[in-house]
């Protein structure tokens, strides 16, 4: 029974779950900080890691649709219906987090962007703590060579949810802002120290985005 209730939202979901969302988020008028790097990484040709928080998965999967993105989706029931619904919406993914397949995943990601795709990291997810990065967005710039993307968004009026995350999803006809920010270049030689080091640098500049989304 479990089986097939599962088998009938993952056939369900993912067909529905796009159009809401864009339905969503064409009522709202976006304003995007930061630009000028905005075109020279996403809109360029070389690949980049895109690191974004779990609670702003929403305005991503729209902003980034159509574009030459992979995404690193966990091996979960609910990651199979995220990544059925990121197919649906033009995007590649990859399947694993930092509790189960994750270095399979990473390795995979890694090899995409070398060859020029865009990725998007969740990098608090698929459990959090919120807003901490673990260390695989920091492992996809070394191994790959491309810049860390950080950005930031924030809708208003909003609904946010009570959950471990704090979701964000706006209200019909929001006003959503988005900020990129200065790309961040792991040395290719980094240690673990380092690495460390560079994972705490996205912590901060992940939060300065989001601050001048909120001025």
């Amino acid at each position: 029974m479990a089986s097939s209730a599962f088998e009938l939202l993952a056939s369900a979901v993912p067909a529905i779950a796009p159009h809401v969302v864009r339905g969503l988020m064409s009522t709202c008028t976006t304003r995007v900080l930061g630009r000028e790097v905005k075109e020279k990484v996403i809109d360029g040709t070389g690949g980049f890691v895109g690191v974004l928080w779990h609670k702003d998965f929403l305005f991503a999967l729209d902003f980034f649709r159509r574009r030459k993105i992979v995404v690193m989706v966990s091996q979960s029931k609910d990651g199979e219906l995220v990544a059925r619904a990121l197919h649906r919406l033009g995007y590649r993914t990859v399947r694993g987090s930092s509790s189960r397949g994750g270095p399979e995943a990473l390795a995979e990601l890694t090899d995409l962007v070398r060859s020029g795709w865009g990725s998007a990291i969740i990098a608090d997810g698929p459990r959090g703590p919120a807003r901490q990065a673990k260390i695989g967005c920091v492992l996809a710039g070394r191994n790959s060579g491309a810049p860390l993307l950080p950005w930031g968004c924030h809708a208003e009026p909003n609904i946010t949810a009570k959950n471990w995350d704090r979701t964000m999803i706006p209200k019909p006809f929001s006003r959503i802002t988005v900020s990129f920010g200065e790309p961040i270049y792991v040395p290719a030689g980094a240690d673990r120290a380092t690495c460390e080091a560079m994972r705490d640098l996205v912590d901060r500049r992940m939060a300065e985005e989001e601050s001048k989304c909120r001025d």
